[in-house]
């Protein structure tokens, strides 16, 4: 048995190193693979990326009448953030705080400050600025104020101003989802598909040697198991080329294209756990396709 899974090996990688040209072009096909696995992975990093960063953006901001004490609305904010399921975090600002900000964010402009000094008393309310998890968690926010006796404590809530904003987040961020699974399934077809009939071609080529094979008594395992080999040979020498090569561009370049994609760090993608989930997936992906690829070929000459 092990005599004979040497043999195997030694003819696969017999095979794999006698045919340069064709060797050449099955691993340039599963380079192409393995990229497209790489762009996917990716492409769903820098869309959960985007979402986070929209959704970090949008919130709403409940304001509470000036004669609530800040006591009461300190204790609402802990209840706020009880919610652990639908809150993601919610920030304080006190009247004070608030002018404060009014006054920084107006310093170039006179006819506002000159306004705020004519005021005798703090026209500013305290208020809570609230993130969800999601953009439909904001209705039930919204709600929880519209309900006894929070009511009766809130002069207004913003979220009937951002709510169209906070609908349009949503359905931007179910597009993205969908566009990225469809582009996902496509791709990954796609690269499939050609890989298969690549690997098919070069099995042909060699359906002499297999048929001579067969009918010198060899049998099934032994006459497959080459060409399981050299497909293992073929993913691990397009894996070895590409992440050689994508490293190398990503350690480059990350900083030039941060600024074309929106701040993306394309290192904080490739970070120990990252980069093994995906190193796993080229592996598993492309070691899937070739020796599925290489069975189904080799099993059509096995019946001649």
């Amino acid at each position: 048995m092990l005599l004979t899974f040497k043999r195997v090996l030694k003819f696969g990688w017999q095979g794999f190193y006698r045919s340069k040209a064709l060797t050449a072009q099955v691993v340039f096909i599963l380079f192409v693979l393995v990229f497209t696995t790489t762009f996917l992975f990716l492409f769903n990093e820098f869309s959960n990326f985007l979402i986070s960063q929209t959704q970090e953006k949008v919130d709403i901001s409940v304001y509470f009448k000036q004669n609530v004490e800040e006591a009461k609305v300190l204790e609402i904010k802990n209840e706020l953030e009880g919610i652990v399921d639908k809150v993601k975090k919610v920030d304080y600002v006190s009247r004070e705080e608030a002018q404060n900000i009014f006054i920084l964010k107006h310093q170039n402009d006179p006819t506002y400050l000159e306004a705020l000094e004519q005021v005798s008393d703090n026209p500013f309310f305290s208020s809570l600025n609230i993130s969800a998890f999601s953009p439909d968690h904001y209705k039930y926010i919204a709600d929880f104020f519209e309900v006894a006796p929070l009511v009766d404590l809130v002069e207004k809530v913003s979220y009937n101003r951002n709510k169209l904003v906070i609908e349009r987040l949503f359905a931007v961020i179910s597009n993205i989802k969908k566009a990225g699974l469809g582009l996902t399934i496509f791709f990954a077809l796609l690269a499939s598909l050609i890989t298969f009939n690549t690997i098919k071609l070069s099995i042909f080529s060699l359906k002499r040697e297999i048929t001579t094979r067969k009918l010198v008594g060899a049998d099934n395992w032994f006459i497959r198991g080459p060409f399981l080999a050299q497909a293992v040979l073929y993913v691990l020498t397009s894996l070895i080329v590409f992440d050689v090569l994508f490293i190398s561009l990503v350690l480059f370049l990350n900083s030039q294209l941060r600024p074309l994609l929106l701040d993306f760090d394309l290192l904080n993608s490739l970070v120990i756990q990252k980069g093994i989930i995906l190193g796993l997936m080229q592996l598993g992906f492309a070691l899937a396709v070739a020796l599925i690829s290489s069975w189904f070929a080799v099993r059509k000459y096995l019946k001649i």
